[in-house]
Formats: C-alpha cells, sequence, structure tokens
C-alpha cells in the first residue's frame, strides 16, 4: 500500500489542504451540490453533512449579529464621549470665567466615571453580555 494512501488526517488539516485546492484552483468557494458529492466520496452520510451546514449557518449568522451588536455599542460610546468632551469643555470654560470656587470637576468625575464603565462594558465584556441573541 501507498504511503501516502494510509496517511490520516485531523479535521483541521483536512479543512487547511481543502482551502489550499481551492485557493490553487483560483476559486474561493464550492457550490452545495459540490460539497455534498465530496462528503459522499468520502463516505460522509449528506444528512449529516446537511445538519452540519445548518449548524454553520446558524454559528455565522450568531457570529454577524454579535459583532453588529458590538459595533453599535461602540458607536454609542463614542457619542458618549464627545457629548462628554464637548459638555465638561463647556463646562471648563464657564467655570473658568465667571468668579467663585471650581466646581467643574464634579460633573467631569462623575459622567468619567460612567464613561469608564461604559468602556469597559464595550472592550472587555463579560460572558453574559455575548450570548446569542443578548
Amino acid at each position: 500500500m501507498n504511503e501516502m494512501s494510509s496517511q490520516q488526517y485531523n479535521s483541521d488539516e483536512v479543512n487547511r489542504i481543502i482551502r489550499r485546492a481551492l485557493k490553487l484552483k483560483n476559486e474561493d468557494t464550492i457550490s452545495h451540490q459540490d460539497l455534498i458529492d465530496t462528503a459522499k466520496e468520502i463516505g460522509l452520510d449528506p444528512k449529516i453533512v446537511e445538519v452540519a451546514i445548518e449548524e454553520e449557518q446558524r454559528e455565522i449568522e450568531k457570529t454577524r449579529t454579535l459583532k453588529a451588536m458590538l459595533k453599535r455599542r461602540k458607536m454609542k460610546f463614542y457619542r458618549n464621549l464627545v457629548s462628554y468632551i464637548i459638555v465638561i469643555g463647556a463646562l471648563f470654560l464657564i467655570n473658568s470665567l465667571t468668579a467663585g470656587p471650581w466646581w467643574f470637576q464634579w460633573p467631569a468625575l462623575g459622567w468619567g466615571i460612567g464613561l469608564v464603565f461604559h468602556l469597559k462594558a464595550i472592550f472587555i465584556p463579560a460572558a453574559r453580555d455575548l450570548k446569542w441573541g443578548a
């Protein structure tokens, strides 16, 4: 028996080999029917492949939804940050141009603490925030 025909490959190796072969063929995709036919040729039940395809599509949609949610949260944070800079800057100017003690730092501190928590929630999210449909 040929040494190459007895070699075993794990699923990661199979994945990389097929991706490389598609790249060498200058194709980036494979049709649904070609995928099913290839699975049949290597002894996989087409029904199992269909289930795997559905699971993969659900994971892709889950990832897409999560990325969209995180992007919306980042945009909210950046809008909040811009508002903070404008308002606190205006309060600083008002405090600078009027007589009396310094007070602008108190709203800056309070709002700043809120911004820090907002920043943490976006860039270091809790596991419960990353659940499907969150």
